[in-house]
């Protein structure tokens, strides 16, 4: 079962910190994905310091994103009616996260 960020607030809307982990976890999305283009941006204009501070902090909202990622999906995973053992997230290439639970 494959559910976006925006289901999973949908299916607990009375949950006060499920939205705001999975705000702060679409906030650092977003935020991920711009890094690349700011490091290619720096480094065109000849700014190597700026291009590796945008690199290492894409590498450290990656952790971030990492550690948000596994809070849900174990979450998702201690829900009595789905019952799940396994649970797994992905990025798609448009930047929702994707998470998917095997019974």
């Amino acid at each position: 079962m494959s559910r976006t960020l925006q289901e999973i607030q949908k299916d607990e809307p009375e949950s006060r910190v499920l939205r705001d982990l999975v705000s702060v976890l679409q906030a650092k999305l977003e935020l991920r994905s711009r890094y690349s283009l700011l490091e290619y941006d720096a480094a065109e204009e000849g700014r190597t310091d700026w291009s590796e501070l945008f690199r290492s902090l894409s590498h450290s909202e990656r952790a971030q994103i990492d550690s948000l990622c596994a809070v849900l999906a174990s979450h998702l995973a201690a829900r009595p009616r789905r019952a799940p053992t396994e649970g797994r997230s992905e990025v798609d290439g448009s930047g929702h996260v994707k998470f998917q639970v095997q019974p």
